[in-house]
């Protein structure tokens, strides 16, 4: 039986959540520790980073949108709870 958080899904469901998940995790280091991504993240002004920052933001909304991923909630930018289909 394939399961993704204890609920039975088709290979094609654990798949797109395997890939949003990882896709989460680099949005969220970028937040939290931008140079373990660039390590010439100090090399940009403060503005450059804020826009880097919110393209990155872009790109993961297309890439869930690509995947399929509903939301059910977001309450911050590291805790999001994802709707399971």
């Amino acid at each position: 039986m394939i399961s993704y958080q204890g609920k039975k899904v088709s290979a094609k469901v654990k798949a797109k959540h395997i890939v949003s998940d990882e896709v989460m995790k680099i949005f969220d280091r970028l937040k939290l520790d931008p140079k373990s991504i660039d390590i010439d993240w100090d090399l940009l002004t403060v503005k450059e980073q804020g826009l880097v920052e919110d393209q990155v933001s872009l790109f993961e909304d297309r890439i869930h949108r690509l995947l399929g991923i509903k939301f059910e909630s977001i309450t911050s930018s590291t805790n999001y709870k994802k709707i399971i289909k």
